[in-house]
């Protein structure tokens, strides 16, 4: 990998900026599998977004952020993280907790992926990740950022599994989503892009109470899929 890399989605990561509760609760459900004191990667961790509020949430004293973007670099050291720009070049056996939101879609060879990060976790060690849920979702936002695909229950648990890890729950998220995404997909713009109006209404009014929805479809649908699997 390289500095000079140049994500093509870097409009969706300062878009994320309008979504506080949304990126509020993702931070959340990686902190769940955290305790203090652990050492932390955050693999693809953008502009810190999330990195910040786990960092926040969990009290770390420090997180190894793996990024390869040279913008998204500069704006994680303004903001004081360690980065690197490759998983590789963290020591095996190191980490307590991976954790990563809406990366791993974006990687051809998921699974080989998976096993380097697998390495890096100490025996014992726990993966969180947060991807985009079901095929039939698919639309031109997907095709705009690079994704490779978009996952299922089964097909998420599939690769942890062929990568050597024992996966201890996953489950859907945001039930509300699969259908406003759905409904993007019929009627929303050709070239996959958002306004940030929308975004504001949709974490504001939509995703509280798509949260509420989750507690009784999270194991049916919802436009992502959680994972937690250790090794």
């Amino acid at each position: 990998m390289t500095e000079e890399f140049s994500y093509t989605g870097r409009e969706e990561l300062d878009q994320a900026l309008h979504l506080p509760r949304y990126n509020r609760h993702i931070a959340g459900l990686f902190v769940k599998g955290m305790e203090p004191g652990q050492s932390l990667m955050d693999f693809g961790a953008g502009t810190g977004t999330i990195a910040a509020l786990v960092r926040e949430q969990a009290q770390a004293e420090k997180i190894v952020c793996v990024e390869l973007d040279r913008d998204n670099i500069a704006a994680l050291h303004e903001k004081d993280f360690v980065v690197v720009t490759d998983a590789l070049f963290v020591p095996e056996n190191s980490i307590d907790v991976v954790y990563s939101s809406n990366v791993l879609e974006h990687i051809e060879d998921d699974v080989a992926m998976l096993k380097t990060l697998h390495c890096r976790l100490k025996p014992g060690g726990c993966a969180i990740f947060w991807v985009p849920a079901f095929p039939c979702l698919w639309t031109a936002m997907d095709d705009r950022v690079g994704h490779y695909r978009r996952y299922t229950r089964a097909t998420i648990t599939q690769a942890f599994r062929e990568a050597g890890f024992t996966v201890e729950k996953c489950f859907n998220q945001d039930s509300l989503g699969f259908f406003v995404t759905l409904l993007f997909k019929l009627i929303g713009s050709r070239d996959g892009k958002v306004n940030n109006a929308s975004l504001k209404i949709y974490d504001d009014i939509v995703f509280p109470v798509s949260r509420l929805c989750d507690t009784v479809c999270s194991r049916l649908f919802g436009k992502n899929v959680v994972i937690y699997a250790r090794k």
